[in-house]
Parts: C-alpha cells; structure tokens; sequence
C-alpha cells in the first residue's frame, strides 16, 4: 500500500465514523413530516424538484446541520484512530502526518503525558473555536425555519407508555425474517432476481478483492480452513458470552448516557445559562479525541483499584458514555428547541409545570429525537468498542491487556496475530448484531413514536 493509498485508507475511516450522523438525521427528520404538510403540498400539486426545494428541504435543515454537527465533532473523535492504525504488529500512519498521528505517538509510542495534555488543549481549542463560530450560529438560524403548528397533540403523554404497553413493543407474535434490515434495503424490492443477484454478486467480488489484497491471494476453501486453526480462532467457542459482555457494557452506556443526555439537553435547550456550559461540554466531549487519554485513565484506575482488569472494564464504560452521551444530547436539544411556542402555551394553560410538563408535553415530543438518538449513539458505541475492550501495547516489555468481549478478540486479530479470516468473520458478526437490532428494535420503536410527533 502507497502513500496514496493509506490516505484514502484514512479518509475512508473518517467517512464511516462521520456519514450516519447526517444520513440518520435526515432518515429521521422526513419521517418527522407532518402528514397535513404532505398532503397540502400534493393538493398544490408540488412534485419532484418543487416538493424537494418546498418541503423536504425546510424539513430536513436543522437535521442536517445538527447532523453536520455531529459528523464533525465525530471525525475530531476517531482521528487518532485513523491517523494510527495498528496491524499485524505494525504501524501504519499517513505519510503527511497530522495532529492524531502526532497525538498517538505522544500518549502511545513516547508516553509523554504533557505533550498529549497540550496537544490535547490545542485541539479543544480549535474544537471550540470553530463550533461556536460556525455550528451553533447555524443551529439557533435552522431552529427558526420549522413548520408552525395548529395545536394537533395527544397530551396524555407517557401515560400511554406504561409498563403494562411496554411490554408488546418488542412482541413479536408469529416470528419471521424481515424482508429487509433498513430503509435502504426496502427499496430493493423494487428490483428483479436478476438485478438482486447481479448485486450480490459485486458484493462477493468487492470482499474477495479486500481480501485478495490483504492475503496476496483469493481466499479458498483451505486458506479460510487454515485462518480458522489459527490464533485467536480458539476462543471461537466463547463468542456467544463475548456477545452478551459487549452487548452488557454498552447497555450500561446507552442507559448512562440516556439519562443524562434528557436532563442536560432539556436544560441546555430551555435555559440559556445551562446552554452556556453544556455547549462547551458538548464541543469537548464530542472533538476532543479522548481515546488518547484512554491508556492514561486505565493505567490510572488500577492504581487505584489494584485490579487491572476490573480497571480496563470501568474504563471502557466511561469511554463509551463518553463518546454516546453526545448524540442523544444534540438530538434531545434540536427537538426541544422545536416543540412549538404553541404548545408550550397551551400546556401552561392547562397548568403543567415542573415535572409534570416534562411528562405530558417534552418527552411526548422528543420520543423520535431520543429514537434517532439511540441509533446513533449505538452505532458510535460500536466504533469505540473496538479500541474500549484493549489497551495494545505500548511496548516489547508490556504485554496487552483486554477484557472478554467482541472487541476485544477483533483487535486480536487484526493488532496481534494479523489473522484476516476471523477479523473478517468478527466484522461480519458485529454486521448481523447490528442488523438484528436495526431489525426488531429500531425499526420498531420508530414506527411506535412517530404518532408523538407534533401535527400542523
């Protein structure tokens, strides 16, 4: 691989922790449509570009800049992973350099804690800087072009959401294989058998050339027999309890990070005083490339505790809260900011205040926004899983260290025994858990909440 290869190998990383922020954002603002804007604009008989320019356009605006948002903070996150990438042993940086490979090699290679403390500080600096001079100007301008309401809004709230209702969210009945795991794939049914096989065809090519590439050959039916007798193949047998640690640890998160994320966003969107502290939180939080610290703070905790382990497993829920609690937060802030003056005035009518107003007016109207939220924060957890489930080593005298999870066996794979069959096939598992989720939950909860969305 050339120069030019490992810096598309670089931006190819970024564009994959950035892209779904925006794309999920979007997803979410047009099933947030109110079905009298659709219906107005097909009796004026908007079409094509016009339907686009007049209504998906103003309805997706403040998505799309929250999600630009995001995107952008994301990729400041995972630079020092796709500025320093670790295979087989190696180390792979981009030959141009850059301030996550610079970040890297002070907390990783030269464990210089004050050069990565300043590099740190700059880079919050320029973070800061840039997201109070660009994204939050823009977010508070987007928040102004939302569709005005006549009060249409089912203000029993959370009432309906009771446990007794709760419990057939995820009733399934007769069980079967959805036709499709994602709004993408429903369109594909639009297409014949041939055109399916076609692209399931380019599907296979485009993975055996990955990994022809890698291998320096087409992976045949020995070569995958041969990855399978290999290091860390054996510990194969244990991957359903690795699946349950890593889904439990980012449970644990996402349930953090929830709770946190609606207090801190009700607040930020509704009073300015706790908007003037979360922001700066949020562009900390969010830029800031934390994983630098991540080797620093586990080292840290087992000093403390004594158990290195039991370190690493704190360490990585708090990276992962760390890294999830800020989806939910800006989503929870965007669609607070959006509830209607209207309703609000109807509710101090009706006389909620208090806890009582959060119950019955904001959380009915965040529902989709916590929905979306949730399958960005997941989608992120993911990504920080990989790096949150094993401290590499940082040198020939310090062995690794990693706690049992999905994980932590894929960076066995790849960073020390450069076993590209099962990284491939652990890639491949975390692609099926997904979907599944995407499937039976996400889907699912998102079709429950859009009737909570407010109507005009």
């Amino acid at each position: 691989m050339g120069p030019l290869g490992i810096e598309l190998s670089v931006i190819v990383l970024l564009f994959t922790s950035m892209a779904w922020a925006i794309f999920f954002g979007v997803l979410g603002a047009i099933r947030g449509i109110p079905t009298n804007v659709v219906e107005s604009s097909r009796s004026f008989g908007l079409t094509g570009w016009r339907y686009v320019r007049h209504v998906i356009l103003p309805a997706i605006t403040p998505a799309v800049i929250s999600g630009a948002n995001l995107a952008w903070c994301d990729g400041w996150f995972f630079m020092i992973a796709a500025e320093y990438i670790q295979y087989r042993g190696n180390v792979v940086t981009p030959p141009s350099g850059g301030l996550g490979y610079l970040l890297a090699k002070a907390a990783y290679e030269y464990r210089d804690m004050n050069l990565a403390i300043i590099l740190l500080i700059f880079i919050t600096f320029i973070v800061v800087y840039f997201n109070t001079l660009t994204w939050h100007k823009l977010m508070e301008r987007a928040s102004t072009g939302t569709f005005k309401p006549v009060f249409k809004m089912d203000l029993s709230g959370v009432g309906k959401l009771g446990i007794a209702k709760a419990t057939n969210w995820f009733h399934f009945g007769r069980l079967h294989w959805p036709k499709s795991f994602s709004i993408v794939a429903q369109r594909l049914r639009k297409y014949t058998r041939v055109e399916k096989a076609v692209g399931a065809i380019l599907v296979v090519i485009t993975t055996f050339s990955v990994l022809y590439i890698v291998l320096g050959q087409f992976p045949t039916i020995a070569i995958i027999r041969e990855g399978f007798t290999k290091k860390p193949a054996e510990e194969l047998v244990f991957l359903p309890l690795f699946v349950a640690l890593t889904m439990g640890r980012l449970a644990i998160a996402y349930g953090i990070s929830l709770a946190v994320a609606i207090g801190m966003g009700v607040l930020a969107a509704e009073h300015k005083r706790f908007a003037a502290i979360f922001y700066p939180l949020f562009d900390i939080g969010q830029g800031v490339p934390i994983l630098a610290l991540f080797p620093v703070l586990s080292l840290g905790l087992s000093q403390v505790i004594g158990d290195q382990r039991i370190a690493l497993e704190l360490t990585c829920v708090i990276i992962l809260v760390l890294d999830m609690i800020w989806y939910m937060f800006l989503n929870v802030v965007s669609a607070v900011k959006n509830i209607p003056t209207e309703i609000n005035e109807v509710g101090h009518l009706l006389g909620f205040k208090g806890l009582k107003r959060i119950i019955h007016i904001v959380i009915p109207s965040i529902l989709p926004a916590i929905v979306t939220g949730s399958i960005l924060s997941w989608g992120t957890g993911w990504n920080t899983i990989i790096f949150a489930e094993y401290l590499p080593s940082t040198s020939p005298g310090i062995s690794p260290v990693s706690i049992p999870g999905i994980g932590s066996l894929l960076d066995k794979a790849g960073y020390e025994y450069g076993n590209t069959i099962v990284l491939v096939f652990m890639l491949g598992i975390i692609a099926a858990i997904v979907l599944l989720m995407e499937a039976f939950v996400w889907r699912r909860l998102l079709r429950r909440f859009e009737k909570y969305h407010v109507e005009v």
